[in-house]
């Protein structure tokens, strides 16, 4: 049997897809085979999966225990396919339960590693920084100064790297083209409710977590849909991708309120960057679970509010471990509060939802102060993510060379 070498990668939510699909598209045009676990886009772009996608997005701890088995699985399909002979190395994208893991199982083998969006180290569990420092066959790419600091000051080799992000175009009121691509593809009717004056809902890409979020949102906006603002507002249910829509479609009908649910119109977000930052700069307001679409939505110019309804368990160790004072990324890289941010604890929903209903009634909405040109320039240092796989996949090259 032929010798195919390959080089695997690991992105296990929607976050990590985006940032992996430049990289997937960057060695395949070099003829690299690309193995691994990654969504709609890594496979678009030429990525072989070897996993169900659909299992590995998860939340929290309290997401994780129901599907544990399924997701014990497929990471033991990622680990043999790593100490194969055939696999060159690793490109980890995020997803520390299991790329904290596939790093260590790369060393161990002397396989160079890639880790892109490392973990959160400046938020909690720094001392993962020094375990990282000890691997010498793991090189980290991160996006924000603040964790290239972190990282470094732990012994790292690590470098910086534009946001896929900063690569769309920005500041682009007319943007009709990027619509008519993504009507040509998906169909007038799925997005025609994008258009004018329009509440976005994005309750996240992690299943168990967008459900959770659902509601809190739903009840938010029927408590202020009366005001003069939201009774003449579309409202938008942006799916991440397709397998949510029907998904979010069943949450809605027992949601119970006929009125409000036909006002609703559930759309799949389109792939394609500057599509989706089409419908964020033609909405008036957005909530917004925490991620990276919050700097989608910053970027784009579109106020927001930011809730989140975590576990109970999750909510509990965030407490105690999580040392941020913001957890929306746009305030964490301004270091300032832009954008309002809500958690609801275990048993406050009632209060929550009033604050978001607060929020989205009061004139600051309207009067936030994006920062967008320095939140860009932030995003915008370092080498792209195409020139990384390069680098990445020269010295395999100068390998064989020697």
């Amino acid at each position: 049997m032929a010798f195919l070498p390959y080089i695997l990668v690991c992105a296990g939510e929607d976050s990590g897809d985006v940032i992996g699909e430049p990289l997937v598209k960057a060695l395949c045009s070099q003829n690299i085979v690309v193995k691994g676990a990654g969504g709609h886009r890594m496979q678009s772009v030429g990525m072989v999966p070897l996993v169900d996608f659909e299992v590995l997005p998860v939340s929290g701890f309290g997401d994780v225990v129901p599907k544990y088995f399924k997701l014990r699985q497929c990471f033991n399909v990622l680990k043999s396919s790593l100490e194969s002979p055939e696999c060159l190395g690793l490109i980890a994208i995020d997803y520390p339960g299991f790329n904290m893991k596939l790093v260590a199982q790369a060393g161990k083998f002397r396989k160079p590693a890639l880790y892109v969006a490392p973990p959160q180290v400046w938020a909690w569990k720094r001392k993962r920084a020094k375990v990282l420092a000890q691997n010498p066959y793991v090189k980290l790419a991160v996006f924000f100064d603040f964790e290239e600091q972190v990282y470094r000051e732990a012994g790292c080799n690590v470098v910086r790297v534009k946001h896929p992000f900063a690569n769309s175009e920005l500041g682009i009121r007319n943007s009709e083209l990027h619509l008519e691509r993504h009507k040509t593809s998906h169909g007038i009717a799925e997005i025609e409710a994008v258009f004018s004056q329009c509440c976005l809902l994005l309750p996240g890409s992690r299943k168990a977590q967008a459900l959770r979020n659902l509601p809190l949102m739903l009840k938010a906006v029927q408590m202020t849909r009366k005001s003069l603002e939201i009774s003449r507002m579309e409202i938008t249910l942006l799916a991440a991708r397709w397998e949510l829509v029907e998904v979010f479609e069943n949450a809605l009908r027992q949601f119970g309120d006929d009125d409000l649910i036909r006002k609703i119109h559930v759309v799949e977000s389109p792939q394609e960057a500057d599509a989706r930052r089409a419908i964020y700069q033609d909405a008036s307001l957005a909530l917004t679970a925490p991620g990276t679409a919050t700097l989608e939505l910053a970027l784009s110019g579109c106020p927001m509010i930011v809730c989140v309804k975590p576990d109970a368990l999750t909510y509990g160790f965030a407490r105690v471990f999580v040392k941020t004072k913001y957890f929306a990324l746009p305030n964490i890289i301004l270091n300032k509060l832009v954008y309002p941010e809500k958690i609801c604890a275990p048993g406050k929903e009632q209060c929550t939802v009033a604050g978001i209903a607060q929020e989205i009634a009061s004139e600051c909405i309207s009067k936030q102060n994006p920062d967008t040109d320095v939140l860009y320039s932030k995003l915008s240092a370092g080498m792209s993510l195409g020139q990384l796989a390069a680098e990445f996949f020269r010295q395999f090259v100068e390998r064989e060379a020697e």
